[in-house]
């Protein structure tokens, strides 16, 4: 099995990610994508749940998927997609795209699974037209003192590994902070009832 492929949590992410649709995460993935246009990054492709989201202003997509489950799994999405989607077998931090490529970037339950982070973000600022827009869906750290960052710090030994290597509490506001970013376009809304992957980081960024 490929480092990055985990066929049991993709059936799982799978079911949740559609059964998700329909309540406030669903909600979510419609309100961050409407700020997307033209030529459209995914990081993190998945089961291209996000497709459905979209507004007529994506001409198309291109969708990194280091997962060969996670990729199949996005087969019936990507045969429904109504603009073309090009489907990549690489890592977000290695895109294999030239600069100001792309005119927006979708990070959606992502950053909290890949290797380096912090390399994902630059490498989709290297690849983002001037101007260019990031939409963020992300479960994120809590503040510390609350019962959720307790309930993280007790799940966060073996998460990765019910997970598909996901950081339950991530830290991706100071990732974005680190690379300089403006997050006055995100907020911090409880999305789920489960405790070690709430609250979200939901919202926009401008490059």
């Amino acid at each position: 099995m490929a480092p990055h492929d985990h066929p049991v949590f993709t059936q799982v992410y799978t079911w949740l990610a559609r059964a998700e649709d329909s309540g406030a995460v669903g909600k979510a993935r419609t309100q961050v994508s409407s700020a997307l246009h033209g030529r459209l990054l995914i990081v993190g492709l998945g089961p291209a749940e996000d497709l459905h989201h979209l507004p007529d202003t994506v001409t198309e997509v291109v969708g990194v998927e280091p997962s060969a489950s996670m990729r199949r799994a996005a087969a019936a999405n990507l045969a429904a997609a109504t603009i073309p989607v090009e489907v990549i077998d690489a890592v977000g931090e290695q895109l294999p795209l030239p600069a100001d490529s792309v005119d927006s970037a979708l990070f959606a339950y992502v950053l909290c699974s890949v290797d380096d982070p912090e390399l994902v973000v630059a490498e989709t600022l290297r690849v983002l037209r001037p101007g260019g827009t990031i939409a963020v869906l992300e479960h994120v750290k809590a503040t510390e003192g609350t019962w959720m960052r307790r309930a993280q710090r007790l799940a966060s030994p073996l998460w990765p590994y019910v997970a598909g290597g996901c950081r339950c509490d991530q830290d991706t506001k100071a990732v974005f902070e680190a690379a300089g970013l403006d997050l006055s376009g995100l907020s911090s809304p409880n999305l789920t009832p489960v405790p070690p992957v709430a609250p979200s980081l939901v919202g926009t960024i401008t490059v």
